[in-house]
């Protein structure tokens, strides 16, 4: 048998060394040459790319080493290299041993028994240069017909095969409905609160083709229009076994092109290994030959807002590292720092407040500072829960009173509905899951049943750790879905309930007093709690509601003094009231400027008629709502169930 070896290659996956090896292996019968099936070597990789890491390619070198392999053949010049330099290294190192080279669309062969041909040198040489021109013409070509193409709306480019869209028959790129309504389903449940996990996990459970499904059943089928034989991918499993996982949820949620904003940047194409190795290890780009970025409405699948919104979860997202805790606690998911755009942790206070420390507290997450995180945030605040869970009760209970709610929670009950029905979808899946996996245990262990020896004993023992090991992971997470299922009927019970009561406001008393009722209106209808810092020792409170709606407070990040501190027997029914701005800022004409830490009014207000427009410090603006009636008092709110040192009681003034 011939020791002759054939060496393809291509630059992607989506392509295929079929065409080479086809024509050489009709090449090899022409001749009566039977070449076996291990003396074809295969890489799916750049050319670019040095040879030695080419896995085939070093596979290739151990069998001439190995004497196995006295002559390789190649279906064209570019196939060993891309630069004429490189070419002529790498045929060299066949000659030094002693290598015959064919390179079938040259009809070229390369004998290193005849080292002084001059005639094959030259040809060769000249050979080499064209083949790295024709590369470079080529590359330019293909560029400038992409760029062209994308100015008429051409798929040309990655973006055009992402998922939600597609190619349509004149070659233009559009979006794909199918997809587009996941894309959609995908963004709307991570601004309403779902991990990138979940979406996984319910993805999965209705068995929802992945992005990877649709690209490789695409690529089938421009396979099959060019009649070429299915690719078998030897890195991937069936295409079947694609799940959906949390980094592919991440890309598509990043992904401006669903607001219909298309951007794509053409670089001039370097084909020279050497000149690009220096121009990468210079930090150098190649330049810009073109530039689309246009917004175009007929490829828009997530409209503006939502996409803002899920922008602002995933920047915030990164921080949000402390919020598991042993305490039950009111806010932590909605506080947002105004300075830095961290969320908040809850612990035990860092500092002291009026000569007391230890009490929890909620504190800025970009303050904290570790080797791993340093801190990015030096005006964040650190305040007590009971303060600031007391505040935001006492502001949302009234703005609840003040508004007809019955609609919203309508929504919310639907809300929860629906998120109940995706996660008793998935506990079916992982229920299934389970099935499958002990059946699959069951016929292990038959089959295993009727070997006796050592290894059977081995496998078998293998066998039942792995078993026990997924049996135990999928039950875990089965435990976790059934616990958020039932905080959702819980809270579809809560809402329910609430939409029964016709009269809030005569209620206020009895929602303080039900917390799982308060949780689920903080939950169901506040959107977020911002906090600046106006004054060395005040913050600045924002709540924004569901609902559109607004309310401004303040909050104390020291001891109160005994002049903003308020107690009546028959107004004050939860104790001892602390001083704040109370402000109705639904008609959004209060603006608060961080950088300047200064108040604007725009004086177009029909409930502060009486105050000035114009742009305030804190001292300024609190002199005049102190002067026009306009400062509130909050009480205290102690929702955590822990056992660190409790809320005050009325007759500790010194600890507030």
């Amino acid at each position: 048998m011939e020791k002759i070896g054939i060496y393809c290659r291509v630059s992607t996956q989506m392509q295929g060394t079929d065409r080479q090896k086809f024509d050489l292996l009709q090449h090899a019968e022409e001749r009566k040459i039977k070449i076996p099936q291990c003396n074809i070597f295969e890489d799916v990789i750049s050319g670019f790319i040095a040879g030695e890491e080419r896995p085939q390619y070093s596979r290739l070198l151990d069998e001439i080493e190995k004497g196995n392999i006295k002559e390789v053949w190649y279906h064209e010049l570019t196939r060993m290299a891309r630069s004429s330099v490189e070419l002529l290294s790498e045929i060299q190192k066949f000659r030094d041993r002693g290598i015959k080279l064919y390179f079938h669309k040259q009809n070229l062969t390369i004998d290193p028994n005849k080292p002084n041909d001059i005639g094959q040198q030259i040809l060769l040489s000249v050979l080499s240069v064209c083949a790295e021109y024709e590369i470079e013409l080529f590359a330019e070509r293909s560029l400038s017909g992409k760029i062209q193409k994308i100015k008429t709306g051409g798929g040309v480019t990655a973006d055009s095969h992402a998922y939600g869209y597609m190619v349509d028959k004149d070659g233009k790129m559009a979006i794909n409905e199918e997809e587009a309504a996941v894309v959609k389903r995908i963004f709307q449940m991570y601004a309403d609160g779902y991990s990138t996990f979940k979406i996984c996990d319910a993805l999965n459970a209705e068995s929802i083709s992945t992005s990877y499904t649709t690209r490789l059943a695409r690529s089938k089928e421009r396979r099959e229009r060019k009649d070429l034989p299915p690719k078998i991918y030897k890195n991937f499993a069936s295409v079947d076994d694609f799940k959906w996982i949390p980094s592919v949820i991440t890309k598509i949620l990043n992904k401006k092109l669903y607001c219909g904003h298309r951007h794509v940047v053409f670089h001039k194409p370097v084909v020279n290994k050497e000149k690009r190795k220096e121009m990468q290890e210079k930090g150098e780009k190649p330049d810009v030959v073109y530039t689309y970025d246009l917004t175009l409405d007929y490829l828009r699948i997530v409209d503006d807002d939502l996409f803002q919104r899920v922008q602002e979860r995933l920047l915030q997202a990164p921080y949000n590292k402390n919020n598991t805790t042993k305490h039950d606690n009111l806010l932590t998911h909605k506080i947002r720092c105004g300075e830095c755009g961290s969320n908040f942790s809850v612990g035990k206070g860092s500092i002291a407040i009026g000569g007391i420390s230890g009490e929890r507290t909620y504190r800025c997450y970009g303050r904290i500072n570790r080797s791993d995180k340093p801190a990015i945030c030096t005006s964040g605040a650190e305040v007590r829960q009971w303060r600031l869970d007391g505040l935001v009760v006492h502001l949302s209970i009234t703005q609840f009173a003040k508004q007809n709610i019955e609609t919203n929670i309508n929504q919310q009950v639907e809300i929860r509905q629906k998120q109940l029905s995706e996660i008793e979808s998935i506990i079916s899946d992982k229920e299934k899951q389970l099935t499958e996996i002990h059946d699959k245990y069951k016929r292990q262990l038959k089959r295993l049943s009727l070997l006796e020896d050592e290894t059977a004993d081995e496998v078998l023992r293998e066998e039942k750790s792995r078993h026990d090991d997924e049996t135990y992971r999928i039950n875990k997470e089965i435990s976790k879905y059934k616990k958020d299922a039932a905080e959702h009927r819980s809270r579809i019970a809560v809402l329910n309930t609430l939409s029964k009561q016709v009269n809030i406001y005569q209620r206020i008393d009895d929602i303080w007093r039900n917390k799982t009722l308060i949780k689920a209106m903080v939950d169901d209808f506040i959107e977020r709690v911002t906090l600046y810092k106006v004054e060395s020792k005040w913050y600045l409170v924002v709540i924004n509601y569901v609902n559109g709606s607004e309310f401004w407070g303040t909050i104390k990040n020291a001891r109160y003094k005994n002049s903003e501190m308020f107690y009546d027997e028959l107004l004050c029914k939860h104790g001892i009231e602390l001083q704040t701005w109370v402000i109705n800022n639904e008609e959004k004409c209060f603006t608060y400027n961080k950088e300047a830490k200064t108040v604007s009014y725009n004086g177009k207000s029909e409930i502060y008629t009486d105050i000035d427009a114009g742009e305030y410090d804190y001292e300024a603006f609190n002199k005049i709502l102190t002067d026009k009636g306009w400062i509130g008092s909050y009480p205290l709110y102690d929702f955590d169930n822990g056992e660190d040192t409790p809320i005050p009681e009325l007759t500790e003034p010194d600890r507030w």
